[in-house]
């Protein structure tokens, strides 16, 4: 069990914020493990000076008419917002609900559905699938607009029971797939006029026996069935489990969060509040347990280290080296997470970014400044801290990997390196002389790639 409340905190940190820069630790320290939670979880209550539109780092607009251009206003969103958990949630709702670009092809609906998994995060789960239903992307993603009322297109009515709601072991029936699609019908997405129609005449109105009722089923009224399917609890319950705990839930865990689920008619706040404040979360078996992904990576080292977004410049590009290109998710089921983010090539683009990080301090002479920054996080004075190579080594990798111990190997490969060229009579400023390249290798060992 994780204790000590600093510990607690930056645990639920890593988790729900991606990390946050030295100079904010002050503030949600001062919050407690209670009140910081609820100050994730609520995060209306936070203002955000985020734009609709901002800059690149070459000072270029970046608007909704290439993807590249959304990927670094996202993680531009990523690395300045105050209110982290929105965008992790629509991160996590991204990856859900996955469309990708090589299919959509319009990067003004792809945006326009980033904005809308933003809206409702946090909000009510069956909402979201009315409107992720006939949002442009996933009617163009999912061959909504070939569906006809004769030959209903089975696409969405399919992944919608299988990945987006039930889950493969829900219960439902190749006719319920059926029968699904033909409530589905008479939506589309007008290209020329840039909206979304419902003609009625396209509409297969014939009556239908869906998931155990039978009717003449609308899309809404399909919806609703879906939502209230007790396997639909279990499902998004373990998801979101899995996402920020671990890869084991006990069933009586999600037999918890499923009850949440019902008893707040699906308020997807109170279902993330419900894992997040489990003791699970705080288990010996959730520390370090999830692999970071591409962009937790980034984020989480641009966090660390206090760097300004605008520092990086093609962050997007580092990300999909590692293999996570937003806005295009491989296919249908999302990302493969896990030590599947883990392989020869993206372990190259990982070090290449960490080194490309800390080249912004070193750059910039601040790479003292930011451990002094980062070491008051755990109340050690910088100054007393490098005064050997053994201090240096636990107090940086304290701050940068708290509640972590370090693995023998490890640890002699970073005191080779802290030792490496001394002279014997030390100079005052021989350890810090290497402080960057301590920061660097402990952001590329093993153990920085857990979280």
């Amino acid at each position: 069990m994780i204790t000590g409340e600093s510990a607690r905190i930056k645990h639920l940190l890593r988790r729900a914020a991606f990390g946050c820069r030295s100079a904010e630790w002050a503030h949600w320290a001062s919050l407690g493990e209670r009140v910081a939670l609820d100050t994730l979880l609520d995060y209306e209550s936070v203002f955000n000076s985020i734009p609709e539109l901002a800059t690149d780092s070459f000072g270029g607009l970046v608007a909704p008419n290439d993807t590249d251009s959304l990927k670094r206003y996202w993680l531009f969103r990523f690395c300045e917002t105050t209110r982290p958990l929105e965008e992790v949630m629509t991160l996590f709702w991204h990856d859900h609900f996955a469309t990708s670009d090589y299919k959509v092809q319009n990067p003004s609906i792809e945006y326009r559905q980033n904005k809308l998994l933003r809206k409702n995060a946090m909000g009510n789960f069956r909402q979201m699938l009315g409107e992720i239903a006939v949002d442009p992307a996933m009617l163009v993603w999912l061959d909504g607009n070939n569906s006809t009322k004769k030959a209903p297109n089975e696409n969405f009515s399919r992944e919608l029971l299988e990945l987006f709601t039930m889950g493969v072991d829900g219960g439902y029936t190749e006719h319920d797939v059926k029968e699904g699609a033909k409530a589905f019908t008479g939506w589309s997405y007008d290209y020329d006029k840039f909206k979304v129609n419902f003609n009625a005449k396209n509409y297969n109105e014939e009556a239908k026996e869906y998931l155990g009722k039978k009717g003449s089923f609308t899309l809404e009224q399909s919806l609703d069935i879906v939502a209230a399917h007790p396997s639909t609890a279990r499902f998004i319950s373990k998801k979101l489990f899995e996402f920020f705990v671990h890869d084991a839930p006990p069933p009586e865990e999600l037999d918890r969060l499923s009850a949440i689920y019902f008893d707040t008619h699906y308020n997807i706040r109170e279902l993330v509040r419900g894992v997040l404040s489990s003791p699970h979360f705080y288990s010996d078996e959730a520390l370090y347990s999830r692999v970071k992904s591409p962009v937790q990576y980034c984020v989480m080292m641009v966090k660390a280290l206090d760097i300004p977004y605008t520092w990086i410049g093609d962050m997007q590009g580092y990300a999909d080296n590692m293999g996570q290109q937003l806005y295009n998710p491989p296919n249908v089921k999302g990302w493969k997470p896990g030590r599947n983010w883990i392989n020869t090539n993206t372990m190259t683009a990982r070090l290449n970014f960490a080194k490309h990080a800390v080249d912004q301090m070193r750059y910039r002479n601040l790479a003292k400044d930011r451990v002094t920054g980062g070491l008051a996080m755990s109340h050690i004075t910088a100054d007393k801290s490098f005064k050997t190579a053994d201090t240096a080594i636990d107090d940086v990798w304290d701050w940068l990997m708290p509640s972590m111990k370090i693995d023998p190997g490890t640890r002699q490969v970073l005191k080779d390196y802290m030792h490496d060229g001394a002279p014997k009579k030390l100079n005052p400023d021989f350890y810090w002389n290497r402080a960057a390249g301590l920061i660097e290798l402990i952001m590329t060992c093993p153990e920085y790639q857990l979280a």
